[in-house]
């Protein structure tokens, strides 16, 4: 009973050290998350405070946006080719300001492409409609993810 004790121990340990690891890296897995309106999670750190009130909504603002919005230029940005297949980003651009993003070419020339697509694209259009400068890369589509922000690049750089 003792050799196996001695053999399960180290196991034990890493496995425990694993946990922790992975903790620390992964906000989400930890717990000390909240759910985005994307699907995703976003890490949020307790600051020992009571959250402060939001402030009052200015709904005309919004509405105008949203019409200058759709009022706005479609430009589609160059191909970007990767590893499993081209990427290719369309913009809404109204008064020099990118107001919407959309993938309108991504791989989808495989059952495992089809698969991870699904997911990232939505999160990608999501993500880089809302900071078209500044967006995370979606774990598991790496290529994909490296494919749109040149793509969207392109059209950044046209502006």
């Amino acid at each position: 009973m003792a050799g196996l004790a001695r053999r399960l121990a180290p196991a034990a340990a890493l496995g425990g050290l694993a946990v922790v690891i992975v903790g620390v890296a992964d906000p989400a897995l930890a717990g000390h998350s909240t759910p985005t309106a994307t699907g995703g999670t976003s890490a949020t750190m307790s600051t020992g405070t009571a959250p402060a009130a939001s402030a009052p909504v200015d709904t005309s603002t919004q509405a105008q946006a949203a019409t200058t919005c759709a009022n706005g230029e479609q430009i589609t940005g160059g191909t970007a080719s990767t590893r499993w297949g081209p990427v290719q980003v369309s913009a809404t651009v109204a008064g020099g300001q990118v107001c919407e993003v959309h993938a309108v070419v991504w791989p989808s020339g495989d059952g495992q492409s089809q698969m991870i697509n699904a997911y990232a694209i939505p999160q990608l259009d999501a993500m880089a409609s809302q900071s078209p400068t500044q967006f995370d890369y979606v774990s598991g589509a790496t290529y994909t993810s490296q494919g749109y922000h040149d793509s969207l690049q392109s059209i950044l750089d046209s502006l």
